[in-house]
């Protein structure tokens, strides 16, 4: 994340430690980039990234239905990680706890997201995942 970002009520978000200030959307979409992440360090074909348009669409139009159902998968591509080696089991680890600590406390997400929530889940999916891409960009091919 950087520095200086607004969150999607307004508030100023001066670091990663911050996270009490984004919004509900924005750190759902962060969480679908650290759950892309783990899918690609476990080895996913490119045809199942949740980074596709489609998939996108989908999560952030109706995020109660789509992000419960890859958190779901997300121990299957934790293993798949660290059988691809060392390197990736120990990123797949990080990411896994990023997503643990993302996950809202009632466990829940809203069934659906308005227009302005929406640009907001894309805004979090695409920060994490820039994120993720230039911590793990030997991993992520």
């Amino acid at each position: 994340m950087s520095a200086g970002r607004t969150g999607g009520k307004g508030e100023t978000v001066s670091d990663e430690n911050d996270k009490e200030n984004e919004s509900p959307a924005y750190r759902s979409g962060r969480l679908w980039g650290a759950l892309h992440t783990l899918r690609v360090l476990g080895g996913v074909p490119m045809k199942g990234k949740l980074a596709h348009d489609s998939r996108l669409r989908m999560a952030e139009r109706q995020p109660g239905l789509h992000i419960p159902r890859q958190l779901n998968k997300a121990t299957k591509h934790l293993v798949a990680a660290r059988r691809r080696g060392a390197r990736h089991g120990k990123a797949a680890d990080e990411v896994l706890k990023a997503v643990l600590e993302s996950i809202p406390g009632d466990g829940g997400f809203p069934q659906t997201y308005d227009a302005a929530q929406r640009k907001e889940f894309r805004d979090g999916f695409r920060a994490q995942k820039g994120t993720y891409a230039a911590a793990y960009r030997a991993l992520l091919r």
